[in-house]
């Protein structure tokens, strides 16, 4: 791999710098002669500028050109000492004879001197005084992914990557040092060579393409970006072809999917249910008419449980235990000459874990960069990409997942005849619902995607030191949705049997983002000084657009358009943002060890009100390198000890369109005496709505130690988050319900460490990387008449946020056990309704009643983890190589919502196999979990009886592989073995501890989900 150790200082221009030493004695002056030379990367024949060359024991000494030449007064006998960051320092022998060298030196293990990706630029990685987290792509291994957020699990501290589903091509939920807004969103903004293309990476990029990733996580980092920098900035960079090469590489991956039974909710078999079935009817009457039952007065499918010879695991009956996963890649590039091309391609099909559903795309790319001549550089990629997904309504109780757990299992899949059997239960109280084998094989829903991403730019060099790029940029995405649901269908609800009207629904989106960035940049050496400035212009503009029709009343089921349907509704629309920026930013280094860098920029967003349609976003940081410092011990266990501090300013904008201004709805009324179409304002304006606004510190401690093989990173943050955006409630008189405004604030303040070693032992080369992360979330303030806010439900728990405690905790009642009599009943605050083996509540405000509302509710769990684990161990022995990556999250709670209805005990739904330990009577209390099936109330309602402790630890990847040895048929090739998601290590009951099942702060709460398959592959990569 090509490293561009200095390519920001060769495309600079800069001029051939030599210090060459004027107090030497006049007689060895005579005697001496010139030596030149080159100096180069050993890896990849690159020449280092920059490179400090002294003749050892004196005081002569220069640096490199961009070409990497150099010239130096030198006699035979002495001994030149060649030293750069981020490689070996190395010592060359002058000869006599010899007037001229060519010296390669070795990098370093850890490389101190490669230039980093950051906001508008690049900077040596030794130069950075903010918190920037380079991700090391070694480090991954071979990840059978779809899509790139994938590639940042666990490879950064402070960066939380969450997989909520198991659902094939879909992106995982990445957080930035932890949740920061109420109304906002907290994802963080994607830039993709230079292109802010927004908070979704959706499916426009293929894996395999991709270079480098950078994580830009402080204001310092982030600020350059405005409003969308506030929940950090990730930097993805694509390949290029390297100078000098020309390859042909493939990649084929092939596996299969499945799902283990640890990741599986276990419910109650067919026999199981009868018998809880017929126990039910026992204990009611034996409770309510205080008698035993005639066995006559059980129902006759129950009266015999032990004879119930059908018993459907319907969850078992969805699943594709062999689901195929195949990946393709192929890239050419070329990189010899001025012009430099890439061009790849690449297909990917993955079948679901759940049957007839699944994901293809297709990618291709071509990337184009290089010299028009010595003062003009151009470059230009693009990419496209298209992917069907066959998707299945997944998530929640009601949707697919869901039903096959709920659904009665003494109910076959199909008839004596082979048909589908179309109605499951519906008798004696257990609620009727769709087969869901039925409902997948022949429901239609479908997602095509197609997107184009292109950018390029043109860069001018002149006056030696100056740069202008201008940069064009552009994303063209367009979505086709189909749902169609025949009428051989049951209904989508309860006890609603086939035949239903068939419904169609079609839906087409159309984005457009076009961005132009005008870009000066000045960069010089001076001695002891480094300089680098930049000055920018920025506008973008998106526009979206949608169009959708809804049909019902088919003919048939064959003709699935909306011309054949009988009723036909149809809607559209357009909406658009856009936005100005003006910045700069400067870096400064003086000898190396004192370091500065000061950014600002001014935004203004179509988004915010007329009066705050501008911001300020200023930015500043600093360094000291300790290790320069000339009081610091000359070891070889320190090799580089840099402080840091950062101060900055940042804003997000992710509210929509249109939150500032008031808009228009649909409302029909009365006109002579018909029904006509009109309009009616739906909201109040606010003009003076503004960003949110977050202040952030950042105090840092890089040390590298033993020639980089050891590198530890420490991080304090303090990130205040104000004007937070809230939906808030108005007075009803005022004709309007809810406005958008500025209210509140949160703080998020933590600790990130991270530590990389890399050793050789003899042969075996060794890599690992742990990170640590500790986020603490407060709210310090709700401006407003509550001091709370409230979402959620009675019966699937509350996200509470209120001041003095963290974004979104937990809320509902706390369970203190089950009553067994009466009497217990009794001797406690009044809880109306509740009966031997309900729960009994926690009496919070003490008034001696149990009031059925929020009155008695309180702070039942935590849904932020304490800490987030990354760890990753590599390496490689001769030709055989290995990778294990492990994340993991400790100390946090998660609502299992699903468990009030698996484990609702009033018999219309199965239920979890434990519940055969329920409550039966006081002489039979079961487990203490599992109430009596004799009522409904006071077990559903949210309480801490359904909270879990989710700490979890993954195994995310295995890789092994061997590389062939070189033959001249196939000179480079490896094949590999890769395990994705093999072991999951935690007490949580439910089957995915990341469940994030409502999304934005309403988090922690699990009401089942698409399940998380472990992928099995092989693979082999070929270049020739």
């Amino acid at each position: 791999m090509k490293k561009c150790y200095y390519s920001a200082l060769k495309g600079s221009g800069i001029a051939v710098m030599a210090f060459l030493v004027l107090l030497t004695f006049q007689g060895y002056a005579q005697q001496a002669g010139q030596i030149t030379g080159k100096v180069v990367a050993a890896e990849d024949a690159e020449p280092l500028p920059g490179v400090s060359i002294l003749v050892k024991g004196t005081t002569r000494g220069t640096v490199t050109n961009m070409d990497g030449d150099f010239a130096i007064q030198a006699s035979s006998g002495e001994t030149l000492t060649i030293s750069f960051i981020g490689f070996e320092t190395k010592e060359v022998a002058v000869t006599g004879g010899q007037t001229n060298y060519e010296i390669s030196m070795e990098a370093s293990i850890g490389d101190l001197g490669e230039v980093v990706v950051v906001g508008y630029g690049s900077q040596r990685k030794a130069d950075i005084t903010s918190a920037v987290s380079v991700i090391n792509m070694e480090n991954i291994g071979d990840v059978p992914t779809t899509n790139v957020t994938r590639l940042l699990q666990g490879q950064a501290a402070g960066v939380q990557v969450r997989q909520p589903t198991g659902r094939p091509g879909q992106e995982m939920e990445v957080t930035i040092r932890g949740i920061g807004s109420l109304g906002a969103g907290s994802q963080p903004l994607y830039v993709v060579d230079g292109f802010p293309i927004g908070t979704s990476l959706g499916q426009n990029l293929n894996p395999a393409d991709i270079e480098s990733m950078t994580v830009l996580k402080d204001a310092a980092s982030t600020a350059i970006y405005g409003a969308r920098g506030s929940n950090g900035v990730i930097l993805i960079t694509t390949k290029s072809a390297k100078e000098g090469t020309v390859n042909l590489d493939f990649v084929v991956n092939h596996g299969i999917q499945n799902v283990p039974d640890g990741r599986r909710t276990r419910m109650m078999n067919g026999p199981e249910f009868a018998q809880f079935k017929h126990d039910s009817f026992v204990d009611r009457i034996r409770y309510f008419e205080q008698r035993e039952p005639a066995l006559e007065e059980i129902p006759l499918e129950f009266r015999f449980p032990e004879q119930t010879t059908i018993s459907t695991d319907w969850f078992e009956e969805i699943m594709n235990q062999n689901a195929r996963f195949q990946n393709y890649n192929a890239t050419l590039s070329a990189g010899k000459g001025d012009i430099r091309s890439l061009v790849s391609v690449g297909y990917i099909n993955q079948e679901g874990a759940v049957i007839e559903t699944g994901f293809e795309r297709f990618n291709v790319r071509a990337n184009i960069d290089g010299k028009i001549n010595d003062f003009i550089s151009m470059g230009w990629n693009i990419a496209a990409s298209h992917s069907r997904e066959d998707y299945a309504s997944t998530e929640g109780r009601d949707a697919l997942i869901g039903r096959a757990l709920w659904a009665d299992p003494r109910n076959p899949v199909y008839n004596e005849d082979g048909s589908f059997n179309d109605f499951i239960g519906g008798t004696h109280g257990v609620f009727g619902t769709a087969n869901v084998v039925q409902e997948l094989h022949e429901m239609e829903r479908t997602l095509n995607e197609n997107n184009l991403l292109t950018n390029g730019y043109l860069e001018f060099s002149f006056l030696k030191d100056f740069k202008f790029r201008t940069s064009v940029n552009a994303i063209l995405e367009n979505t086709d949705q189909k749902e169609f649901r025949p009428s051989t269908l049951a209904g989508t609800g309860f006890n609603q049997a086939p035949p239903r009207e068939a419904t169609l629904m079609q839906r087409r989106n159309e984005v457009l983002n076009i961005s132009a960035d005008q870009l000066l940049s000045y960069s010089k050496i001076l001695g002891s000084h480094r300089v680098d400035g930049l000055l920018g212009f920025s506008a973008q503009e998106e526009t979206f657009k949608f169009l959708q029709g809804n049909g019902n009343e088919f003919a048939n089921d064959q003709v699935r358009y909306l011309s054949a349907a009988i009723r036909q509704v149809s809607s559209s629309g357009e909406a658009d943002w856009s936005l100005l920026a003006y910045f700069a930013r400067v870096n400064y280094s003086f000898n190396d060890k004192y370091l500065f860098s000061a950014s600002y920029r001014r935004e203004g967003s179509s988004r915010f009100g007329a009066n705050n349609k501008w911001g300020d976003f200023p930015a500043f940081s600093a360094g000291w390198r300790i290790s320069e410092e000339s009081f610091m011990p000359q070891t070889n266990w320190i090799t580089d000890l840099k402080l840091r501090a950062s101060y900055g300013i940042t804003g997000n904008n992710a509210i929509g369109n249109y939150s500032s201004l008031s808009n228009m709805r649909l409302s029909n009324y009365v006109l002579g005496g018909t029904i006509a179409n009109g309009q009616v304002l739906s909201n109040f304006a606010n003009a003076n709505l503004g960003w949110e606004q977050s202040q952030q510190t950042d105090i840092g401690l890089d040390l590298a130690m033993f020639d980089n093989r050891l590198i530890f990173t420490a991080e304090y943050y303090n990130r205040l988050t104000d004007n937070m955006l809230l939906s808030v409630e108005m007075p009803v008189i005022s004709g309007f319900t809810q406005s958008l405004d500025n209210v509140g604030q949160v703080q998020n303040r933590g600790l990130e460490l991270a530590l990389d070693y890399r050793t050789r032992i003899s042969q075996l080369n060794l890599r690992s990387n742990l990170n640590l992360t500790i986020n603490r979330n407060e709210v310090l303030e709700i401006r407003g008449e509550n001091d709370e806010i409230w979402s959620g439900g009675f019966y699937s728990t509350y996200n509470v946020s209120k001041v003095g405690r963290p974004l979104a905790m937990l809320h509902g009642f706390r369970m203190e056990g089950i009553f067994n009599t009466e009497d217990e009943i009794e001797a406690w605050p009044t809880q109306d309704g509740a009966i031997p083996g309900t729960y009994k509540y926690f009496d919070a405000n003490g008034d001696g009643e149990i009031s059925y509302d929020q009155q008695d509710m309180i702070e039942i769990g935590n849904p932020h983890p304490a800490y987030i684990l990354g760890f990753t161990l590599g390496g490689d022995y001769k030709s055989f190589d290995f990778n294990f990556m492990f994340t993991g999250a400790f100390d946090y709670d998660v609502f299992r919502n699903i468990e009030a209805t698996t484990m609702n005990m009033d018999g219309v739904f199965n239920i979890l196999q434990s519940g055969v330990n329920r409550w039966r009577s006081a002489e039979n209390p079961g487990d203490g979990r599992g109430a009596t099936t004799n009522t409904w109330k006071w077990q559903r309602e949210s309480n801490s009886r359904y909270v879990y402790d989710a700490t979890h630890v993954w195994l995310r990847n295995i890789t092994l592989g061997y590389t062939v040895p070189k033959n001249p048929v196939i000179p480079n090739a490896r094949v590999f073995f890769s395990a994705e998601n093999p072991f999951l290590f935690t007490d949580f009951p439910g089957t995915n501890p990341e469940i994030n099942r409502r999304g934005g702060i309403n988090i922690g709460v699990d009401d089942e989900a698409y399940p998380m398959p472990r992928t099995f592959t092989l693979g082999a990569t070929i270049r020739f």
